[in-house]
């Protein structure tokens, strides 16, 4: 069973406030007309519970991951990076941003920010939401 999605995700205003303020998207305003925000479905074997997928006008999709759960930040995270990817180029979307949110140590930070390999993939590190 999946966790809930955290009420942050659930409020359009602060929907919207993520997306423009913390991920720095300049998405027109008519791309919010279209906003869908569940558990992650694209991810599935990838993202731990809390985890949640957010689409933005069928153009951009962002996942929003925590860090607690996962066992080996680096891999997964590049598993979700690259998997994000190939979604992104299947269904015609302009940008992926993967948002891992908690502590993360050097090494993994570094391993993670290296998997960035084109300009319309985002990797994001927040230390809390």
């Amino acid at each position: 069973m999946s966790a809930p999605v955290p009420a942050h995700f659930l409020h359009w205003d602060h929907l919207v406030r993520f997306v423009r303020q913390t991920l720095g998207c300049t998405c027109p305003d008519e791309v919010f007309d279209d906003v869908r925000v569940g558990c992650p479905s694209l991810l599935t074997e990838i993202a731990p519970a809390g985890s949640v997928e957010i689409l933005v006008g069928r153009r951009l999709l962002v996942t929003v991951v925590p860090t607690a759960g996962l066992a080996d930040p680096a891999g997964q995270g590049r598993q979700m990076l690259e998997r994000g990817r190939e979604v992104r180029d299947a269904q015609g979307l302009n940008r992926y941003r993967l948002v891992l949110v908690g502590p993360l140590d050097a090494g993994a930070r570094a391993a993670l920010e290296a998997q960035v390999l084109d300009e319309r993939t985002h990797l994001h590190l927040l230390p809390e939401l």
